[in-house]
């Protein structure tokens, strides 16, 4: 039985071949990852039909597996409502970016160069739309690490500001006691 799914970035539709085997024109997804679990946990049942609209080039179609978690696959209808599938998308993309810094990080901690990290991301990912833009991921290795330098530095600022507070408190008493 197949369902179909929008998945409006690029990006995360050729991570989905990573993810999981693509024959026949959709993916086979299997409860034995948390991806594959999660996807089949999405999926309602109907008796009749359910009308949905279908986006040609932002779609994909997931197999779901023969099993017993799933009542009565060939007596219903199986269908992914659109808040499912807006969940599908976001949990795939924070899988996607959980990866892809774990895969960095430890690229650059082997002493890779980074453009070599973000290829072999690319082709090991199977990320074929990236092929030879490996901009996009640099872009966004760079926003995250701006991101956390500005929270450290907020953070530190804000320490500094509470130490200096109280510090010329202390100094303010002190020279009113003398």
């Amino acid at each position: 039985m197949n369902v179909f799914c929008h998945i409006k970035k690029d990006v995360l539709r050729d991570y989905l071949h990573f993810l999981f085997a693509f024959e026949n024109e959709s993916f086979s997804v299997f409860r034995d990852t948390k991806v594959g679990k999660f996807i089949c946990s999405m999926v309602r049942y109907s008796d009749y039909p359910v009308e949905q609209k279908v986006i040609d080039s932002k779609v994909v179609y997931f197999k779901l597996p023969k099993t017993s978690a799933m009542p009565g696959l060939f007596r219903q209808f199986c269908y992914i409502t659109p808040d499912d599938q807006q969940k599908i998308e976001d949990y795939l993309s924070a899988t996607f970016e959980n990866d892809w810094i774990q895969f960095y990080y430890n690229g650059i901690a082997m002493g890779i160069q980074q453009k070599e990290v973000i290829q072999t991301f690319i082709l090991t990912r199977k990320l074929v739309s990236k092929i030879g833009d490996p901009e996009q991921l640099k872009k966004r290795q760079y926003r995250s690490e701006t991101k956390q330098i500005n929270k450290l530095y907020e953070r530190f600022s804000r320490r500094i500001r509470l130490q200096n507070a109280a510090i010329q408190k202390t100094i303010q008493e002190y020279q009113s006691v003398l």
